[in-house]
């Protein structure tokens, strides 16, 4: 059986999710969204999206992408894994 790098299985396009989350606020439930906010139902299905004392698992799942925020819902960070 051959190795399959994880690297290579993850989507190619987080630098567009970057472009298009950092700095902006994740909203969720019924709420007008608006140039600096992002609401939850706009990420792609496999997410995760993270606060300061959020607990998470620590497995790797390549295509899951992993949005970070501050206390605020402010994100910080955009990653797959």
């Amino acid at each position: 059986m051959d190795f399959v790098d994880p690297e290579e299985l993850k989507p190619k396009d987080l630098d567009e999710w970057k472009a298009k989350l950092l700095g902006k606020t994740i909203v969720d439930g019924d709420v007008q969204v608006t140039e600096q906010t992002v609401h939850v139902n706009d990420l792609p299905s496999y997410n995760r999206v993270l606060g300061p004392h959020t607990p998470a698992t620590r497995d790797y799942r390549p295509n899951r992408l992993n949005v970070c925020t501050d206390e605020g819902g402010v994100v910080k960070s955009v990653y797959y894994g």
